[in-house]
């Protein structure tokens, strides 16, 4: 009995750096969505709010809200909203998309070259898919893939600072 608590407390020990390194991988994931903004131009719009729409799950709880409360993107308020289908979008600047069948996840895409939407996720395979921006944390790094081809789709510019740090598309091969 003795060695199997002994077993059970090394266990919690191994796991628990795990779980506190996801919980940094969605802190940094979710400063990532408004430093991305910063550096994307997109048409003029006359609205008076950035609003970054969360497609699907939210997986950031609060952290959102608590990060980009009284916070500007291209001077402009942020506005967090939170969609469970696609048909619930309405206008917006950013789409994080959390989907994870990925016929949902090619109409939110092609809705957002529709509309000049910069579109972000964690899903594998969305840049090639037609995502904008793929953000993966591998080895506890962050790693960015731009599909440069469908932002131009949508009507939008990167910029080079952000291109510099990416793993870039550019058609059909990175």
């Amino acid at each position: 009995m003795k060695r199997f608590l002994w077993g059970l407390l090394l266990l919690l020990c191994v796991q628990v750096p795990s779980v506190q390194a996801g919980d940094e991988e969605r802190k940094l994931e979710a400063v990532f969505i408004g430093r991305f903004a910063s550096y994307i131009e997109w048409p003029a719009r006359p609205r008076e709010r950035f609003v970054i729409t969360l497609l699907d799950d939210n997986p950031f709880g609060s952290l959102l809200d608590d990060l980009y409360r009284d916070k500007r993107i291209h001077n402009k308020p942020i506005e967090l909203r939170y969609a469970n289908r696609l048909d619930q979008v309405g206008e917006t600047d950013a789409l994080f998309i959390t989907l994870s069948s990925s016929a949902a996840r090619a109409a939110a895409i092609d809705h957002a070259q529709r509309n000049g939407i910069l579109t972000i996720s964690e899903a594998k395979g969305f840049a090639e898919s037609g995502g904008i921006i793929q953000l993966d944390f591998i080895e506890q790094k962050a790693r960015i893939k731009i599909n440069h081809a469908a932002a131009l789709k949508s009507g939008l510019r990167i910029g080079a600072p952000l291109l510099s740090i990416a793993t870039v598309l550019r058609g059909d091969k990175p």
